[in-house]
């Protein structure tokens, strides 16, 4: 159509000047802005028909403006306006004149006549007649015009889709709509030292950082996420290294077919750390398909793993990056994205003694599988950060392929922050929205190393919620009195237990505290999280809780017995112990894997009445190891390191029957109920039956 219009405009022209004397007629009395246009064998004028723009000054004199893209300008004239000066070209090629006759204008060609047949104060319609096919031609009156030369048509450099770019800046783009090419406008992009908003235009510009490497945009929610290489794998980003000249970055977008996304599931994934090639295979063939079941069904399922990818061994990066990279559940692909750990910096890159350069160094290799370590996307009305708070400091050895690790603080650098308040800055309606900030190391209410800058930020919004991984074992951490959103909510700490577990120890599906190792899901509506629950791999979704006699003592007859109600026992020869408590001495001793002190409950109950006999007591955080579980590592698995002696998060509740010795009681049942925040699911889990030593084997572990 552009070449046809360009095409017609320069034989309009070539008429014109053909012209000779004999040819011309008495001036043409037409005045005011008119458009000529074409409307072929009767069809609906419109403005992708027009050619020419003709403005007349009603004494004869006009300017035609040449509206097809490869117009090089306008062309002015003055004087009488004649007919033979309003040739046109029809979309066959054929040359016409139009001549006055009397109060008609009539056009002429060399197979037949055309002639006005009405005309109204905004349009002149002419009809054909003559051999050859009935077309109609009309010429329009429009009420506005470009009246002065155009600006410099876009180069890609100077001007793209319409926006001047700044001579001060050397990054800018195109971020456009797949199926129409039209520009996206307000789409947030980033190198992760400045954010910007796309024009009207869908064109973004600024000026690089001298440690930029990656532009990125945050998906809008109306839109896919891109995964043009790998079905699972996100790509909303593109390597840059600023030269000095213009880099220009376009991406394309593709709109989901229903708008945005109100009910959606997000899987939140603690430490794979696969340090060896079994490691990977396990990963890929326990965790990977048990999400793979859980989400069966599900159309829009956005997974995050949340650090320790691998194990301080880059030769993994690949195994892991596949195992992500095609996970279809039937219906359609999970979407994996991932936050940065303290493992995934590698190791490998030289320890220079400067903090931030080693720092940046460091993640490096992450960045080429997986793009920027700050970003953010958005889905429903939940805008999503994930961010590296790791700050490493020095390098020590270490027995994984890398031959050493970094030694690392939780935290995040000023630059970092001024990131992420631009970030937010450019979030519409922050208090109906919900944020997720994904990070490796937990905050726990930390106030160092600007922990309480990214709180304060987070309390912007409708609902606030932390996803961290790291610690190997489940906690919530609440922020009752210090943080809430403003739909009046607590900010909410979810610490994630490992899918690794306990590090793949051979045969063994548990973390350090005890859990099965798994992930947890999460059912999004609108700006709220109306469901949760964690999964163990290869576990029922209901396998929430377990039951213990507190009077039991593990492995008796190894090197390291141990119980639930001394308060230091010796772990062997080791220089390190585990903890009891002596309330659990002649007590039902229940663990609830990923509980709180908030909404959690729990009662005793007999079975076959329903009646309730008591409401079970939790323990505070740090006061108690699990006796099952570390005895079970150090005196069959081997262990000898003190994290499986761990009472940082303590999952255990107590109730003590009055004969102080549950493994006597009958017609029992623990009936445990979590109350979801927002009120609007309750869940309720149920267990009957002791967990005892000789049952580790399959409760612990397949």
């Amino acid at each position: 159509m552009k070449t046809s219009k360009f095409f017609m405009a320069c034989l309009l022209l070539a008429a014109f000047i053909s012209c000779t004397k004999e040819d011309v007629y008495a001036p043409a009395n037409i005045s005011g802005t008119w458009v000529f246009s074409a409307a072929d064998k009767g069809g609906i004028w419109n403005d992708l028909k027009v050619s020419e723009l003709y403005v007349f000054d009603g004494n004869g004199g006009y300017i035609i403006k040449n509206l097809s893209p490869e117009g090089q300008g306008v062309t002015y004239y003055s004087g009488k306006l004649y007919t033979e000066e309003s040739s046109f070209v029809q979309t066959d090629s054929k040359v016409y004149t139009v001549r006055t006759a009397g109060d008609k204008y009539v056009f002429e060609s060399l197979t037949g006549t055309f002639t006005l047949s009405s005309s109204t104060s905004v349009t002149m319609t002419f009809g054909y007649s003559g051999t050859g096919p009935v077309t109609g031609y009309k010429l329009s009156k429009v009420t506005s015009f470009q009246d002065k030369e155009p600006e410099d048509p876009d180069d890609g450099i100077v001007r793209i889709n319409g926006t001047e770019i700044l001579e001060t800046n050397d990054i800018a783009g195109l971020i456009s709509d797949k199926a129409t090419g039209k520009g996206i406008p307000g789409v947030i992009v980033s190198d992760n030292y400045t954010c910007v908003k796309t024009d009207e235009n869908g064109v973004y510009q600024f000026r690089s950082n001298s440690l930029t490497r990656f532009v990125f945009y945050t998906t809008p929610a109306e839109y896919k996420i891109s995964t043009p290489s790998y079905p699972s794998q996100p790509l909303f980003y593109k390597a840059i290294q600023p030269n000095g000249e213009l880099i220009r970055t376009d991406f394309q977008l593709e709109a989901l077919p229903g708008g945005k996304e109100t009910n959606w599931t997000f899987l939140g994934i603690g430490d794979p750390q696969c340090a060896t090639s079994g490691n990977a295979s396990r990963y890929g063939a326990e965790t990977i398909p048990d999400i793979k079941k859980t989400t069966a069904g599900l159309n829009s399922v956005y997974a995050m793993t949340l650090g320790d990818i691998v194990f301080d061994s880059t030769d993994m990066w690949p195994s892991m990056r596949a195992s992500m990279a095609s996970v279809y559940n039937g219906t359609s692909f999970v979407i994996f994205f991932q936050t940065i750990g303290n493992h995934d910096h590698d190791s490998l890159k030289p320890d220079t003694s400067d903090d931030a350069t080693d720092d940046y160094v460091a993640t490096s290799t992450f960045g080429q599988h997986f793009g920027p370590t700050d970003y953010s996307f958005d889905r429903g009305d939940v805008h999503i950060v994930s961010m590296d708070d790791i700050m490493v400091s020095s390098q020590k050895s270490s027995s994984k392929s890398n031959g050493k690790t970094w030694s690392y603080t939780g935290g995040f650098t000023k630059a970092q922050i001024n990131w992420l308040k631009q970030d937010l800055e450019l979030v519409d309606n922050k208090a109906e929205k919900m944020i997720f900030i994904c990070c490796h190391i937990p905050f726990r209410g930390s106030s160092t190393n600007n922990y309480p800058e990214v709180l304060n930020l987070m309390d912007q919004f409708k609902e606030a919620h932390l996803m961290i991984g790291h610690t190997h074992y489940t906690q919530n951490y609440i922020y009752t009195s210090s943080h809430k959103g403003k739909g009046g909510l607590p900010l909410y700490e979810h610490i994630h237990g490992s899918a690794c577990g306990a590090w793949w120890t051979k045969t063994c599906s548990s973390t350090v505290s005890g859990e099965p190792s798994g992930y947890t899901v999460y059912d999004i509506e609108g700006a709220h999280i109306k469901d949760w629950y964690f999964k163990g791999t290869n576990k029922d979704k209901d396998f929430q809780v377990r039951v213990f006699d507190g009077n039991d003592i593990y492995y008796q007859t190894k090197s390291c017995p141990l119980n639930w109600y001394t308060a230091s026992q010796p772990v062997g020869s080791y220089s390190f112990s585990t903890k009891g408590n002596a309330n659990l001495k002649g007590s039902f001793v229940l663990q609830i894997f990923n509980d709180d002190d908030s909404y959690w409950s729990a009662a005793l109950y007999k079975k076959s009445t329903g009646q309730k006999i008591g409401d079970f007591k939790r323990l505070a955080n740090g006061s108690c190891s699990n006796a099952a579980m570390s005895a079970h590592y150090y005196n069959v698995k081997g262990k000898s390191s003190d994290s499986y002696r761990s009472w940082t998060a303590s999952h255990y509740w107590y109730y003590k029957p009055a004969s102080g010795n549950p493994a006597s009681e009958t017609d029992w049942e623990v009936v445990v109920t979590h109350k979801l925040p927002g009120g609007q699911v309750n869940h309720t889990y149920t267990c009957s039956k002791l967990t005892k030593e000789g049952d580790f084997e399959k409760e612990f572990y397949f």
